[in-house]
């Protein structure tokens, strides 16, 4: 089992794995990386502000654990932009655009014509 602690004081993100064998491999992604920590059970992944994003799983001696997924989204007022969203936006312009155009036409139409009396 991997457990993460996020609140560090340098504002690091920690991994820890719970297995019972002290000498553990790291993997992200699926490929081992190396523990820098002075106790390999720990896995430092930086600063949570530089979005430390990935698959994480240890491996002792015996299994390998769980993947578990880190994702830190630190932006604080983002809007999430998927697919949908951006094209509702556009397809908003593409109206807004229209109705524009529609009431421009038909002022500058009142302006050219001219009703005798």
């Amino acid at each position: 089992v991997v457990k993460v602690d996020g609140d560090q004081e340098d504002g690091s993100v920690l991994l820890t794995c719970e297995s019972q064998d002290k000498d553990v491999r790291w993997f992200k992604d699926g490929k081992q990386i190396t523990s820098f920590h002075k106790n390999k059970k720990k896995l430092n992944l930086g600063s949570s502000i530089k979005d430390p994003q990935g698959i994480y799983q240890c491996q002792g001696s015996s299994n390998i654990s769980k993947p578990l997924q880190v994702y830190y989204r630190m932006c604080q007022n983002c809007i999430d932009l998927n697919a949908g969203t951006v094209s509702g936006f556009v397809l908003a312009e593409i109206i807004s655009i229209f109705f524009l155009a529609v009431g421009v036409y038909f002022v500058a139409g009142q302006d050219g014509v001219r009703q005798s009396r």
